[in-house]
């Protein structure tokens, strides 16, 4: 496959977004709970689908994010190897609501073992009573590769870097936004960050582990919507902050100018705008066989 290139000669779709400068905040794929499965070895272009797994647990999660606010991701080691002598799986359950995430590990003797689980839990703030409580967050940086191959060529090395100085990370199949690849999710919050190589990859993940965000690459918390993404982002660079939970939206409303959002950041209410752009046609994917214009939010 020949990869779409961008005006200055770099390829791939991800290159064309970064030569275009789209905004990458408001992008965060829409999500409250999260389901993961480790699955090594290679996904199909339909991860679900398309993968050797238990057709019955791959109905059943698929059916979970059709319907729900639910992402059923397969995840895999960053040498992508299972346990030795085929052992249990490990797999996750999460919620990412601003009302309280939560992170539970299990060890599952067979992918099956899913269907015996209350999965919509994870839509909920509080922790099924399954599995065990991960302490700390683990990073998902996604490598998928025959969904679009910026995300594997610019994940992978990612994954790597980040294994490699012990952060706990695992390669996911498509999180959304492969025009933003390297693309990491940071659970249970749920914080999206894009554009990463990995110099920038081991940055977000140590001021994550003290409790700041790296707003520069900063794509939103799936639990929100795009435009409050997008002013949440615009007002942590206005005020220069980063803390983690600094910022809480309060309400939202769409007019015929736009998006205006309010939020609250250390104790005073901020109002942020935000307008509708038309992106120039471009190549949406590495697999796009003709350019589409799309929409982007960009603060007023």
């Amino acid at each position: 496959m020949r990869l779409p290139s961008a005006p200055d000669g770099t390829r791939g779709c991800a290159a064309i977004g970064r030569y275009l400068n789209e905004p990458i905040a408001g992008t965060a794929a829409h999500a409250t709970g999260w389901i993961l499965l480790e699955h090594p070895g290679t996904w199909g272009a339909n991860a679900l689908a398309d993968s050797v797994l238990d057709p019955a647990v791959a109905t059943r999660l698929a059916e979970l994010s059709t319907e729900l606010p639910i992402r059923a991701q397969l995840i895999r080691r960053p040498d992508g190897r299972s346990r030795p002598n085929g052992g249990p799986r490990t797999a996750y359950l999460a919620h990412s609501g601003r009302d309280g995430p939560w992170l539970r590990r299990l060890d599952l003797a067979e992918p099956r073992a899913l269907l015996d689980l209350d999965l919509p839990a994870v839509l909920r703030p509080e922790p099924p009573g399954v599995g065990t409580q991960e302490p700390e967050p683990i990073h998902l940086v996604c490598t998928h590769a025959k969904k679009d191959a910026c995300c594997a060529m610019l994940g992978r090395p990612v994954a790597e870097a980040l294994a490699a100085a012990g952060r706990q990370v695992w390669e996911t199949s498509h999180v959304g936004g492969h025009r933003f690849a390297g693309n990491l999710v940071t659970l249970p919050h749920g914080l999206y960050f894009g554009r990463l190589d990995p110099p920038a990859a081991l940055r977000v993940t140590e001021k994550f582990a003290s409790g700041r965000l790296d707003v520069r690459h900063l794509r939103g918390r799936c639990a929100d919507r795009p435009e409050v993404q997008a002013a949440e982002a615009a007002l942590r660079s206005r005020l220069g902050i980063d803390a983690l939970d600094a910022v809480q939206p309060l309400c939202w409303e769409t007019t015929s100018e736009g998006h205006v959002v309010t939020l609250r950041a250390d104790a005073t209410e901020h109002t942020v705008r935000l307008r509708t752009e038309p992106t120039q046609p471009r190549m949406p994917s590495c697999a796009a066989v003709e350019p589409v214009a799309d929409v982007t939010l960009r603060p007023v």
